[in-house]
């Protein structure tokens, strides 16, 4: 397979399981970038990191968490080990919603992931976490 033919089946998979995802998710009051951000601040990471992470600029993540932060669903609190940075932390609203928005993802892709025996599922789920890894 080429690169952009498989790059591009990856994408369709994503937009599908997504779109799935997307009633769910606007019955939540999200969407997907603020589930990601969410899950990311959830593992105490920094905003750089979570730019980095995501594949995002900079100013884009400062946006959303602009967002999240208006909603409530995170609280920007002086890093302990550097006070001049903030720290995205999730309010127990904010860990209610990412749970939920969770499961809403879950679902969505057990309905595309569905369609393979479970050993499938291991085998690819396995195999794409290698290809995944920061050092191949």
């Amino acid at each position: 397979m080429e690169t952009i033919g498989f790059l591009a089946l990856l994408w369709r998979i994503q937009r599908r399981t997504l779109e799935h995802a997307r009633p769910c998710l606007e019955e939540l009051g999200t969407r997907p970038q603020h589930v990601f951000l969410l899950a990311q601040a959830a593992r105490g990471k920094r905003p750089g990191e979570i730019a980095q992470t995501l594949h995002l600029p900079p100013p884009s993540v400062s946006h959303l968490l602009g967002d999240l932060e208006e909603k409530g669903w995170i609280e920007r609190r002086p890093d302990p080990n550097d006070r001049r940075r903030l720290l995205p932390e999730l309010t127990p609203e904010g860990r209610r919603r990412l749970e939920a928005a969770r499961r809403c993802l879950e679902q969505a892709s057990a309905r595309l992931l569905g369609r393979l025996a479970p050993e499938e599922r291991s085998t690819l789920l396995s195999l794409l976490a290698r290809l995944e890894e920061e050092n191949g």
